[in-house]
């Protein structure tokens, strides 16, 4: 765990780190010579030497006034590492999950990702004040007061210096045995939690299938495990405190037993003697401490290993290349690219060569899994080919940094991803520094002012949690505006009118071939209205281009596509008519 708060402070808190650990050795060294001081003061109290009693107090006193010091300011300096550690910690944790490679987010990444960045603020600010620091205190001062009775009876000092050791074993056994149960709850936590989220938005369905009941469904499941997980877990727990008090009885019993043997060789004084019982609690008090803080400490070390699993994520190849200043619609070219969602025995293209002229509309078509969303994919950046090479203008993609990959394309997916925020917000995510007659123009162009005419609040009606104040085809169109709006060369369109009806998707379609920017653009369509004013048509089958050219010339071909035209025109044919009789 300490390992890990250190990799997540930046290197300008170094020092602060330097200052903070000062302060907590330099602490419990003033605890340890207080607690061993109770010796002389407290015989002197027995005895009737009230004047050294008195000197004792004093020393005591000014050594306790000291440590309050410096405990303010490790505690200080504890609040500055904390707020440093949330605002790096997060921070980095939203950071990378911009550059993440896309195949990493599972179910399970996925859970983590969302619990690390859901870790709340005073949780990472006082790990290192409310528990960096009994944790310090629990293995220090026991020694340190081992060490400075050394001045009173060195057996009573060998037997604490021993005692060290067992305690911390005791106490690191007692976390290793509820540690796996432990991770086995939290696992459990964390999938009933997603399965909550599941069934709270798939609540249609799950009425409809007459699923609804938690009992009857995936949560109803995640529900019993999770109950299991934590009875196990509480009955780990057990084991783990007998041997830790057994390990303190031994501790305690053989302080006390050789402080009596001592005294009855007359080593020590009866005053002393009755002294050291009080040493001997507060040198067991730490460990009992952190035993008691043992669930922060793992639910502490729980939260940062879900930070550093997001850190640790893998991402995209990133080169150091930037992209000029002006961008015009560049030559795109795939030179045996073969790619793979991280089963290279199973590629979803494999040794595709592919050129998109500048400024050209190429539509791809194929069956479902030739590799046609991986192209956009991966002319987008969002993917890294596993081989070969993606050249814009000659220079090769791998070598161009995040901003510059970012900058060349802008895309429309299948479906839809809109932010909670107004319909305006949404569109003007494409490039917030448009201007108003553009983003009126691209609203034009993708329908989105019939959408914001008709509501009260026109462009700034909220679109809810995901979109859901509005309808697929809705939320369609802002997000063809959102792609349009930014001025990317290169547009890259996936199946983007699946949720338009015909005539929707017709208007759309002339609007994203009559858009005023210059774009190489690229579709992904399966309905003849977004294919039928194409430059050029490319044909995918099992990640391999199988035919290529433009729609009559490949209608005249007679092949897959003709196949495809022909049926696409029959579909379009079909109308509801009255029953007949």
């Amino acid at each position: 765990m300490i390992r890990t708060l250190l990799a997540l402070l930046p290197d300008q808190y170094r020092s602060g780190v330097n200052r903070f650990a000062a302060s907590a050795v330099l602490s419990v060294l003033l605890r340890a010579v207080g607690v061993v001081m109770l010796v002389p003061l407290i015989s002197g109290l027995v005895d009737g030497n009230h004047a050294a009693a008195l000197a004792w107090m004093g020393g005591l006193t000014a050594v306790t006034v000291a440590g309050w010091v410096v405990d303010y300011a490790a505690s200080k300096q504890g609040y500055v590492l904390g707020f440093g550690l949330l605002d790096t910690a997060q921070r980095s944790v939203a950071e990378r999950l911009t550059r993440i490679r896309l195949t990493w987010f599972t179910a399970d990444n996925t859970a983590t990702a969302r619990q690390a960045i859901a870790a709340t603020g005073p949780d990472l600010v006082g790990v290192v004040v409310y528990l960096m620091v009994p944790m310090i205190t629990a293995f220090l001062l026991p020694a340190a007061i081992g060490l400075t009775l050394f001045g009173v009876a060195w057996q009573l000092a060998v037997v604490a210096l021993l005692g060290v050791p067992l305690l911390a074993a005791a106490l690191w056994s007692s976390s290793a045995m509820s540690r796996g149960a432990d991770e086995v709850a939290a696992e459990a936590n964390s999938e009933f939690t997603e399965r909550i989220v599941e069934f709270a938005r798939t609540q249609p369905a799950l009425r409809v299938a007459r699923r609804a009941e938690p009992a009857r469904s995936a949560v109803g499941e995640a529900l019993a495990r999770q109950h299991g997980a934590t009875g196990r877990l509480l009955l780990m727990q057990i084991p783990g405190r007998i041997v830790f008090g057994i390990a303190g009885q031994i501790a305690l019993f053989a302080f006390v037993g050789v402080a009596a043997w001592l005294t009855v060789r007359g080593d020590l004084s009866v005053a002393e003697a009755v002294a050291l019982i009080v040493v001997a609690v507060r040198f067991l008090e730490p460990f009992t401490a952190i035993s008691e803080l043992s669930g922060g400490l793992e639910t502490a070390r729980t939260t940062l290993a879900r930070i550093r699993t997001v850190l640790d994520s893998p991402t995209e190849h990133e080169g150091a290349g930037s992209a000029p200043a002006e961008l015009r619609p560049p030559r795109i070219e795939f030179e045996a690219v073969t790619y793979d969602y991280g089963d290279p025995t199973n590629p979803v293209l494999d040794g595709l060569d592919l050129v998109l002229e500048p400024g050209s509309t190429t539509a791809i078509i194929g069956p479902s899994g030739s590799g046609k969303s991986t192209v956009l994919g991966l002319i987008a950046g969002l993917y890294s080919p596993t081989g070969g090479r993606i050249l814009f203008d000659g220079i090769d993609a791998a070598t161009l940094d995040h901003e510059a990959r970012s900058r060349l394309a802008s895309m429309v997916f299948q479906q839809p991803y809109l932010m909670e925020g107004s319909i305006a917000e949404n569109v003007l995510a494409g490039y917030p520094d448009a201007s108003a007659e553009r983003v009126q123009e691209v609203s034009r162009l993708a329908r989105v002012d019939e959408i914001t005419a008709r509501l009260p609040r026109g462009a700034e009606t909220e679109v809810g949690e995901g979109g859901g104040a509005l309808s697929g085809g809705e939320r369609q169109r802002v997000s063809i505006a959102r792609a349009l709006l930014k001025p990317a060369p290169v547009l890259l369109i996936d199946e983007a009118t699946s949720a338009l009806d015909n005539e929707n998707e017709r208007a759309v379609v002339d609007a994203l071939s009559s858009d005023s920017a210059p774009r190489t653009r690229v579709i992904v369509a399966h309905r003849q209205a977004g294919i039928r004013h194409v430059d050029r048509v490319v044909v995918l089958e099992f990640g391999r281009v199988i035919e290529s050219g433009t729609p009559d010339e490949l209608i005249a071909a007679g092949g897959r596509f003709a196949t495809f035209w022909e049926h696409q025109g029959a579909i379009a044919g079909w109308k509801l008519t009255d029953a007949v009789d």
